[in-house]
Order: structure tokens, then C-alpha cells, then sequence
């Protein structure tokens, strides 16, 4: 996966059945974290995104893109700032932060302005058009007044990155090489003893099953070969 864009659902402090369709991952009032009815995986580079069976959660940046969403801001008007019957709570923010944190360290995804941004980033980012969305051009930690919505998205991105600073990252095993079936040698035996599966260092049939079944599982594209991401989840 290339990148995290962030929502609010539009909705109430209630995770819906909508919410569940367009994202990967949703927040409610409470700040806890529900899985979307599509796998990640579902969003991968070179799957096709067929209607009904991918998170359609950012126009024209779904292949690709995790869809993380606070489930908030039902009827919220632009202007009316102290009004919203829904605004985001901290504990909504805080396990954004957490689940963001988790996610880029899962797939290694670099925490930058391009790669973790809210949906109101995208267009002045990425120059992708995103019909007026502006979540979030509104303060998350009351640090900033600033409806600047890449001002917002940097202090977003500074609180990932301290949260990321005791959680394991995909950069944590840079030398690793990406591995596919006919493959031996030690790092074979590394992947096959973390699996759990026979170490003898010869990527056959076998192994390749065993990294199939634990794509799935982590919700990684299963295409059988063990790239950074999945050496990530791996160790």
C-alpha cells in the first residue's frame, strides 16, 4: 500500500453500514477501532477495483490508498466552528494517531505529506480534484487555529511520528531482499522459521502456501512473495 488518507465519516458518533462499505478501518464516539467490510488488501496495487468490492473511500485515489475515517461531523456546516453537533473528540483523535502509527509501520509507509494526509489534503497535495471535501481544515489537538488543511495535516503527522518512535517499522529491515518461490539461503529460513513452517531454506510450494495464507491473515496482498511490506509483518 502506497499511502493513508483520513476522513470523517459526515455522519454521527456511530459506525453505519455506509461507513463500513468506504473504509478500512472507522472510529467511533468512544474511540474504538472497527474493520471495514473490505480488506485492505482489496485497495493493493494491481487488484481491479470493481464497484461493491473495494473501499471507496478518496475519488480517483482508492488503488493504493487505506481508508481510515472518525465517524463525526453529521450536518456540519463549514462556518459554524463550536456549532457541529458531532465535532471529533480527543479520543477519536488520539486513536487515529495510535491506528495511523500501526498501519504505516504494517505496510511501511513513510509518514510524509504525500503518503499519510487527510481527504481536504489531497487536492492541494496530490492535485486531485475531491469535490470540496475539507476533512480536516479544523483543529485535531487545539494546538492551531490555523483551517490551513496542510498546517492541520503537519501536526497530525508530528503525532504519528512520535507514536512511531517504539513501533516496528518496515524500515527496521531495510537489507531484507524481496523473496519468490525457487529462492534458498538464510534469508529463506529466516521467513520460513518466522511462519512456523519446516527450515530448510528452500522456497518451494510449501513456503509460498505459508506466505499466501499469512498475507490474507494481515490483510496484505497474497501474491505469495515477501517483499517490505511483508518482511515487515513478518519480524
Amino acid at each position: 500500500m502506497n499511502r493513508i488518507i483520513l476522513h470523517h465519516t459526515g455522519g454521527s458518533y456511530a459506525v453505519s453500514n455506509l461507513d463500513r462499505e468506504h473504509y478500512h478501518r472507522i472510529i467511533d464516539g468512544s474511540g474504538e477501532v472497527h474493520d471495514g467490510v473490505h480488506a485492505i488488501a482489496a485497495n493493493a496495487p494491481g487488484r481491479t477495483l470493481t464497484t461493491g468490492t473495494y473501499a471507496a473511500h478518496t475519488r480517483g485515489l482508492n488503488t493504493g490508498s487505506i481508508g481510515v475515517s472518525i465517524c463525526a461531523m453529521a450536518s456540519a456546516e463549514w462556518g459554524a466552528v463550536g456549532r457541529w453537533a458531532y465535532p471529533v473528540r480527543p479520543e477519536q483523535v488520539e486513536a487515529l494517531v495510535a491506528e495511523t502509527a500501526h498501519l504505516c509501520g504494517l505496510y511501511g509507509i513513510a509518514v510524509t505529506r504525500r503518503s499519510v494526509l487527510s481527504h481536504a489534503e489531497v487536492e492541494p497535495t496530490l492535485g486531485v480534484w475531491q469535490r470540496g471535501k475539507w476533512d480536516f481544515d479544523y483543529t485535531l489537538f487545539g494546538g492551531t487555529a490555523s483551517r490551513d488543511p496542510v498546517t492541520v495535516g503537519d501536526e497530525f503527522r508530528a503525532a504519528v511520528l512520535a507514536c512511531m518512535v517504539d513501533l516496528p517499522a518496515a524500515q527496521d529491515h531495510p537489507s531484507r531482499p524481496t523473496l519468490r518461490q525457487g529462492e534458498t539461503g538464510h534469508y529463506v529460513r529466516d521467513a520460513q522459521d518466522a511462519l512456523g513452517i519446516t527450515v530448510d531454506g528452500a522456497f518451494g510450494p510449501i513456503t509460498r502456501a505459508a506466505v499466501v495464507a499469512f498475507q490474507a491473515q494481515h490483510e496484505l496482498l497474497p501474491d505469495g512473495v515477501i517483499g517490505p511490506m511483508t518482511w515487515a509483518a513478518l519480524l
